[in-house]
């Protein structure tokens, strides 16, 4: 956060703390502003919860849109204290304080949005959910698609690993820019608020991120093609304070869990929704979408993987946790 921006989150946090709400009153820090075209499956997911909870309890939800609250970073700490209740933090975020959350960014790892969802819902993600709690103190109600996966984009056709090989491409952190590397490109951490103008002015060629982030920052104007390597599926916990949570009676922590559910189910199908309409809009922008064979995504499969699962058995606090992961999804497939 800047300077700026320090003080006035400080001041958001203390204006919504002094508000006069019950002791069950469940306030959500949100990043994107109350409305924000293509990414309901974000806060419509927020509404549904509030909507539920209210509906069949006394306990109110307060809802602070626009990163008022701070960064997602500074939102899970405070979540973590006990500031806030909820907070919209997806896995990046989460896996500074719980590294075993990376395993399932392992490139290639789901090769369906609707295998991670079995996966995630079964027992592999309930024992995740359950390692987090114990790490972090916060209580996974579900979880939620950040849009999709992620996919590359440049300014030429990408068909194989060989065609990454000299490109620049904006990636974040390791795990991200070990496989890229592994396929011949470089690594260059742009800020996101940098990125339309790295690519414009040719600081990077290319960058990864799902389409509906790629439509939202108008990369339709610097990127000639986006190829729908669908490499890393991005998720999120829907997360809640387990000190909140766990002073609720059995009623309202009943009332909680059934309203996860709902927004979990909104969430994927919206995001679902939102994702189709944002591939056709990025075509009618005039963007060339490539959409790789299985075979061709072996390709990437065959490189990207291995490199990040190196990685990552050096990296997570439990590295047995990837062969669960891999093994979770032959079962769900």
């Amino acid at each position: 956060m800047t300077q700026i921006t320090k003080p006035l989150a400080a001041l958001a946090l203390a204006a919504s703390l002094a508000l006069p709400v019950s002791a069950q009153t469940i306030t959500v820090g949100l990043s994107l502003p109350e409305t924000m075209e293509g990414f309901d499956f974000v806060n419509g997911m927020y509404r549904t919860f509030a909507e539920q909870v209210e509906a069949n309890s006394d306990m109110t939800v307060n809802m602070v849109y626009g990163g008022a609250l701070g960064s997602p970073s500074d939102r899970l700490t405070q979540m973590r204290r006990g500031a806030i209740e909820m907070t919209d933090a997806a896995d990046g975020n989460y896996a500074s304080i719980f590294s075993d959350i990376m395993v399932l960014n392992m490139p290639y790892l789901f090769p369906s949005e609707q295998t991670a969802w079995a996966v995630l819902d079964g027992p592999f993600g309930d024992a995740m959910a359950e390692s987090l709690l114990e790490t972090t103190g916060v209580r996974v109600l579900g979880w939620w698609e950040s849009g999709g996966f992620k996919h590359f984009s440049a300014n030429r056709m990408i068909e194989s690993p060989a065609d990454m090989e000299g490109l620049k491409m904006r990636v974040l952190g390791p795990l991200a820019t070990i496989p890229v590397e592994a396929m011949g490109a470089s690594a260059s951490p742009v800020a996101f608020g940098e990125l339309y103008t790295a690519l414009s002015t040719g600081v990077v060629d290319g960058q990864d991120n799902s389409v509906s982030v790629f439509n939202l920052i108008r990369l339709y104007e610097v990127q000639s093609h986006l190829v729908m390597s669908g490499h890393v599926y991005a998720f999120g916990p829907l997360g809640i304070s387990d000190a909140f949570f766990s002073s609720l009676s059995a009623e309202n922590q009943q009332v909680i869990m059934d309203a996860a559910e709902a927004a979990i189910a909104y969430n994927r199908e919206t995001s679902r929704a939102v994702e189709a309409s944002a591939i056709a809009r990025a075509e009618e922008a005039g963007v060339t979408v490539v959409r790789p064979s299985d075979e061709q995504r072996a390709a990437f499969r065959d490189v990207m993987q291995p490199a990040a699962i190196e990685w990552l058995r050096e990296n997570v606090d439990h590295p047995d946790l990837i062969d669960g992961a891999l093994a979770a999804v032959a079962r769900a497939e």
